[in-house]
């Protein structure tokens, strides 16, 4: 990972009281790539499944069906979206929200209130 991304993703971390989680090139996340041209897109950070994954990234609202995400790698996401790429180090149960607008929210669930 570029050097001043880690940078960025450590400043982030802190801005938000997260603990700093590095992510790897090669780490896999769940994204909807067909739903990126919504609004808001939304990121959640959840404990490893069965392919450890633990990013899911979407725009719009959330659909149940089976396929609405995609496996990619970090490395890819770089090219697909790099918007998200400075909240990958957040820690497991946070959540990001942004648009084009510059609208950003970060939290981490059960600290709405």
């Amino acid at each position: 990972m570029d050097k001043d991304l880690i940078e960025e993703q450590q400043l982030l971390c802190e801005e938000f009281d997260s603990a700093y989680r590095a992510v790897k090139e090669t780490d896999i996340i769940a994204i909807a790539l067909h739903t990126l041209n919504k609004e808001p897109i939304v990121g959640l950070r959840k404990l490893p499944d069965e392919n450890n994954v633990s990013w899911f990234i979407y725009g719009g609202e959330l659909d149940g069906a089976e396929d609405f995400f995609e496996l990619i790698s970090v490395q890819e996401l770089a090219k697909e979206f790099p918007e998200a790429l400075p909240y990958l180090a957040l820690d497991t149960g946070y959540r990001f929200m942004i648009d084009s607008d510059d609208y950003e929210d970060v939290w981490k669930e059960g600290d709405e209130a």
